[in-house]
């Protein structure tokens, strides 16, 4: 069994409820930083990727329709050897961090779901380094997911991952940096969180079901 059960839109393909088009003005803002590369996943929907693979470090900042319960999934990579776990022609073991920060008042901090898939150099032996690999799950990304059995994301400081100069250009007030127990081995690590309401109290039109509701204006006829 999943871990949240996920509510279902209230309205129906035969629902005659109306409801206004989304404009803008319904979006937030959602601000994701990592060290070094992440993929976002909302309610099951591809949402947002690092368009930079690794460096340099940037923030990525889009405009989000939150719909409610909300499940996120995030899956985070560290620069490093597949082989290796090292970075920078196998000379260093890299550290990592990821952040992020909703116009809702959703922020990373230590209640999202963490798991690591990838890990390495083993030991942080930097001479014969190896690495352990598990298989990420198809689903990672859905709803329904079950993360019950994964551990608790842990909080780190600014100071321990270092951001580049393009975090502090962005608001993340509140955010707090998350990764896994060990921020210099594990490499592949993905989050979930699930949020009930919108943390800051502001009620929000459901627009999760658009193309199933009559719009509160007729469509323009063709020319």
């Amino acid at each position: 069994m999943a871990q949240h059960a996920w509510l279902a839109p209230a309205f129906s393909q035969t629902s005659q409820a109306k409801i206004g088009k989304p404009r803008i003005s319904d979006t937030v803002k959602a601000n994701m930083y990592a060290d070094n590369w992440f993929v976002l996943y909302i309610n099951g929907e591809l949402t947002a990727v690092d368009s930079i693979k690794f460096m340099p470090h940037n923030v990525i900042s889009v405009e989000i329709l939150p719909a409610y319960p909300m499940t996120i999934a995030v899956m985070a990579k560290d620069n490093a050897d597949a082989t290796t776990g090292m970075e920078y022609a196998n000379t260093n073991i890299g550290d990592a961090g990821f952040i992020l920060k909703f116009g809702d008042g959703t922020v990373t901090n230590a209640n999202w779901k963490a798991k690591a898939f990838s890990r390495g150099p083993m030991d942080h032996d930097t001479k014969n380094p190896q690495v352990e690999n598990s298989p990420i799950p198809e689903d990672w990304y859905a709803i329904d997911f079950n993360d019950s059995s994964w551990g608790k994301a842990k909080v780190y400081t600014q100071q321990q991952v270092g951001p580049k100069e393009p975090f502090f250009e962005h608001d993340f007030q509140g955010a707090e940096f998350i990764w896994t127990d060990d921020i210099e081995l594990d490499n592949t690590v993905i989050f979930r969180h699930f949020v009930t309401t919108p943390p800051d109290g502001k009620s929000r039109p459901d627009f999760s079901n658009l193309n199933d509701i009559v719009p509160d204006s007729p469509p323009r006829k063709p020319r």
